[in-house]
């Protein structure tokens, strides 16, 4: 992979994350490394949708609840389009006596500590919008210097089995999350997962801090230069890697559509299989987790595999998978069939979430890597956007169709038509020995 330097707007200051990687790095390391993934990952399945959709029932009109969860997590979005590459960029030319990851780590896990609190005490729709984007903006802090460790610290040759890691941390953390939410507020208790989340939060933040510990370097403290944000988008516009734009859309159509399924899956169950809130909270929850055990068996096999064969045929794969689920919830009425297509979608996120982590890793200039891959969030955060979407469009049209269900089937068609899509993009995206042929 071809590497930009730009050494007239980097840092020269010596940078002890930085440091040369083994050969090899031993398991017990790739896991420390990859414990913040099942964190945060935790942290966002108490919430989205589930503390959401709760405080949206509580805080917002009946007819407006799917629009209201829209625009609480849209929010959350925006926040996190502009912060995790101005994040990103500012840790990478930091310099500090913890290093450039640490600090942001901190201050992150600080923000969503008091977020967190914040989220479940609002008693208004507009306080928690606010609350809603200092989650956001907490979680890009610990997000984007925490993804950029794997560049820093991780040999290339090591990237996709430290994606399917990542995905199984990210996987163990979405079981955590659902299963303290649907189990606490199916008994009433709205604090016990977000308490949970803080300490869990807090133990990684240790275990990392110890895992990076290094000799404090004689660097001023953010000596490094830092850019405008146009600035910012001149310079890294003008030196994206070829593969990248493909790379992103690929992400923002797969992303969109998993995004568009899991959202409104809660209101789908009540609204069209006619469940009790109960039952809603309770059957979603073992939905989820179904999801979380396919993603769980599938992601360590991609990250191998997708080490030998290369990314791209796996997120062709992972895209076909996926949409065969999605058809397969527009049809079906039948609680049990709900799990099967679950299945579907699972084993094409976990291939998916293996092969496309590790091609941005590939991608990305290693001197930069949490600018880059914060700015490679923005097709994450583009697609979990588009996928929101969907919430007025189903009002609309259950309103205008005077239905429960029509606005459901044509948005879970939608996003098996973007399923496909993220399948055919692909194709456009070289794979590393195409380019290093070039």
């Amino acid at each position: 992979m071809e590497i930009i330097n730009r050494t007239s707007a980097i840092s020269t200051q010596p940078d002890t994350t930085a440091v040369p990687a083994p050969e090899t790095r031993s398991l017990p390391f790739l896991i420390g490394l990859g414990l913040f993934g099942l964190g945060l990952t935790a942290a966002f399945n108490i919430l989205d949708p589930f503390i959401y959709t709760e405080k949206v029932r509580l805080l917002a009109p009946p007819a407006l609840k799917n629009s209201t969860l829209s625009l609480i997590t849209i929010t959350t979005l925006l926040v996190a389009l502009f912060a995790q590459p101005l994040i990103g960029q500012w840790s990478d030319r930091s310099q500090t006596r913890w290093g450039r990851r640490l600090p942001f780590l901190l201050a992150g896990v600080t923000g969503l500590t008091l977020a967190l609190a914040l989220v479940v005490s609002a008693d208004s729709l507009g306080l928690l919008l606010l609350t809603v984007a200092l989650v956001s903006l907490s979680s890009n802090t610990v997000q984007g210097p925490w993804q950029a460790l794997v560049p820093d610290r991780v040999p290339a040759a090591q990237h996709g089995t430290m994606a399917g890691l990542k995905t199984v941390l990210e996987a163990i953390g979405g079981v955590i999350g659902v299963g303290l939410a649907g189990w606490a507020l199916s008994r009433g208790h709205l604090w016990a997962a977000p308490l949970a989340v803080i300490g869990l939060l807090w133990l990684i933040l240790w275990l990392t801090g110890r895992l990076l510990k290094t000799p404090a370097p004689a660097a001023e403290i953010f000596s490094a230069r830092f850019d405008s944000p146009l600035a910012l988008l001149k310079l890294n516009l003008s030196h994206l890697p070829p593969a990248f734009p493909w790379w992103m859309a690929n992400r923002l159509l797969f992303w969109a559509a998993v995004i568009s399924i899991r959202t409104f899956l809660l209101n789908y169950l009540e609204d069209v299989l006619g469940l009790s809130p109960a039952e809603t909270q309770a059957l979603s929850s073992q939905v989820i987790l179904v999801l979380g055990a396919g993603v769980f068996l599938f992601v360590l096999p991609a990250g191998a595999i997708a080490d030998r064969i290369g990314r791209r045929p796996l997120l062709v794969v992972a895209g076909l998978l996926a949409a065969t689920g999605a058809i397969l919830f527009i049809f079906t009425r039948e609680v049990n069939l709900l799990f099967v297509a679950g299945g579907f979608i699972a084993a094409g996120a976990g291939i998916f979430a293996s092969a496309s982590w590790a091609l941005a890793t590939d991608i990305v200039p290693k001197e930069e890597s949490a600018l880059y891959l914060g700015l490679a969030n923005i097709a994450t955060v583009i697609g979990s956007i588009s996928g929101r979407l969907g919430g007025p469009l189903i009002d609309g049209l259950n309103n205008l169709t005077a239905t429960t269900t029509v606005g459901y089937s044509v948005v879970f068609g939608l996003a098996a038509l973007f399923f496909v899509g993220s399948s055919v993009v692909v194709l456009r995206i070289q794979d590393k020995e195409e380019r290093n042929g070039e």
